[in-house]
């Protein structure tokens, strides 16, 4: 009995014990690196609270969610949603990742649906991570997360990056004419002063799902003083039947830049009929910047040059995801 009694005592201690333990262990701390190592959301305030649950009861509701699901560092994602809802906001964040963004729905509201853009930090290195997105009444009812799974593809960044996203399966193209004179696009990548386009996605419709493309100029290369045009040519619809929406980002030493004309970050769309097999000197000019700090280089000799035949459908692929052609 005296052996029963005292197994019963150190059984109690011990449960004593552990629990006391456990309310002791502090929760797992959260980081609060969203916006510092993730992306910003245009005309969104930035919120350092976790994003917030799904509300109980009567919700509003997600129908439609269409995002890239490829992302690189200093680049962007047109995101769009459809709701039945009225809703007062729209609330964006990363699975696991402390703070949100919370953007005004009049901010964001389209005709047919709620289009909004991230902005990805140039020092983004997560390979792969979960965009959040909740809807948000008037009333502060909040909706199911719907999820977007985003994979990074790494291009390079530099002294200026010059970046084009967009969210349909087609074939778009970056175009970027240098003070100069020489443009660099799919058919000229590298300029004599090394400006460089380094992702070429969907190229001629043979489908990489990247969605993305851009012209970097590295610490070797010279960014010369004066006036950049930025242009975007819709080059291929590859049967989409869709609008398609895009953004082009620019940045120089890490900051974006002030256009004298156009916007930065810059957002359109094209119907699918505006394609055009476009090559030098074509597509919409969406921005022009100028340059006027001292040039990176004191010797501007030309450079080797590459030039790809005007034909697209027989250059050699660029995209880090995708075969040759």
């Amino acid at each position: 009995m005296k052996k029963i009694i005292k197994f019963s005592v150190m059984l109690l201690l011990f449960t004593v014990v552990f629990n006391s333990c456990k309310k002791d262990d502090p929760e797992p701390s959260i980081e609060y690196n969203l916006d510092t190592e993730y992306f910003t959301v245009k005309d969104a305030a930035y919120i350092v609270e976790k994003f917030p649950e799904a509300s109980s009861g009567t919700i509003p509701s997600i129908t439609t969610l269409n995002g890239n699901p490829s992302v690189i560092p200093g680049g962007s994602n047109p995101i769009a949603i459809q709701t039945d809802d009225d809703i007062s906001k729209i609330l964006i964040g990363v699975k696991n990742v402390g703070g949100y963004y919370s953007l005004p729905a009049s901010e964001a509201h389209t005709i047919e649906n709620y289009l909004f853009y991230i902005l990805m930090n140039q020092s983004l290195e997560v390979e792969s991570f979960t965009i959040l997105i909740a809807i948000q009444t008037a009333a502060g009812a909040v909706s199911e997360h719907e999820t977007i799974v985003v994979s990074l593809v790494q291009v390079g960044t530099g002294k200026l990056q010059v970046s084009l996203s967009w969210d349909q399966l087609n074939d778009l193209d970056l175009h970027l004419v240098e003070p100069n004179g020489q443009e660099i696009y799919y058919g000229n990548s590298l300029s004599s002063n090394l400006g460089e386009l380094d992702l070429d996605s969907n190229a001629a419709c043979d489908l990489d799902y990247v969605n993305n493309e851009n012209i970097t100029y590295s610490e070797n290369a010279v960014v010369e003083n004066g006036e950049y045009i930025v242009r975007v040519d819709f080059w291929a619809n590859c049967e989409v039947t869709e609008n398609t929406n895009y953004s082009v980002t620019a940045y120089y030493e890490g900051v974006l830049l002030t256009p004298s004309t156009g916007t930065n970050p810059y957002q359109g769309n094209f119907a699918p009929s505006e394609e055009n097999s476009g090559g030098m000197g074509d597509g919409v000019e969406v921005m022009k910047f100028s340059i006027s700090a001292a040039k990176s280089k004191a010797d501007t000799q030309a450079l080797l040059k590459f030039n790809y035949p005007s034909d697209k459908r027989i250059i050699k692929n660029l995209s880090p995801q995708k075969n040759n052609m």
